[in-house]
């Protein structure tokens, strides 16, 4: 059962929430299908670079290697998606407790990121937007996410990072502070896993450097 007050108390807490089953199966199995078409058809571009640990780029250094559909791809071949994205908007103000807003940014509003058997992955990073959402087209038993959650307390002298792992479950959507929480998806090795990257703002607040999409897209 879906409860709100759950959903934004993780998020302020956790800095992340998991809602289960936002998405039918089917659908997802559709999405995902049409994904590794346009894939065979060369029509996606692949990522596959090595960040370096800018803080220009907010990236810590690691492998970058998937197929990634912009936010064009995603209004040409999977309108499904673009609905999503707008339907989600009040839930996923509901559970920031703020003003959220879609982004302004054509090229990062909504992706699908495709990573593939055999090292497949996304390197350490911190998120230029407030809010980021994900959707998962897939079940993953490895290719994890992994969130490094600041933690701090007055007794404590120092403060601390918490691990958590997440695990792709399809059809779930992950609501997460993006600009707050150091993340890094771990290899696929035989598995391939697929993502919808939703990207929201607070308004107001919906900087984004140029030189960021650079190093995404094109490293």
């Amino acid at each position: 059962m879906y409860d709100l007050g759950t959903h934004q108390r993780n998020y302020h807490h956790d800095l992340y929430t998991v809602i289960p089953d936002v998405l039918p199966a089917q659908l997802c199995a559709v999405l995902a299908d049409r994904a590794r078409t346009l894939i065979k058809q060369g029509k996606i571009h692949l990522v596959n670079h090595a960040g370096t640990g800018t803080a220009v780029d907010l990236d810590r250094g690691g492998k970058y290697y998937h197929h990634m559909l912009l936010g064009e791809d995603v209004r040409t071949h999977m309108p499904e998606i673009v609905a999503v994205y707008h339907a989600l908007l009040g839930q996923v103000a509901a559970i920031t407790c703020g003003e959220a807003v879609i982004s302004p940014h054509p090229d990062s509003d909504i992706n699908v990121v495709v990573y593939p058997p055999g090292g497949g992955t996304m390197g350490a990073h911190l998120d230029t937007n407030g809010i980021t959402v994900l959707l998962y087209l897939t079940t993953n038993t490895e290719g994890a996410l992994v969130l490094e959650i600041p933690r701090s307390h007055p007794s404590q002298a120092e403060d601390r990072i918490e691990e958590k792992k997440i695990h792709a479950e399809a059809g779930n959507l992950f609501v997460m502070h993006g600009r707050k929480v150091w993340h890094v998806s771990e290899p696929t090795e035989t598995e391939e896993k697929m993502v919808v990257v939703l990207n929201y703002y607070f308004k107001g607040d919906t900087w984004r450097p140029e030189t960021f999409d650079q190093f995404v897209y094109a490293g």
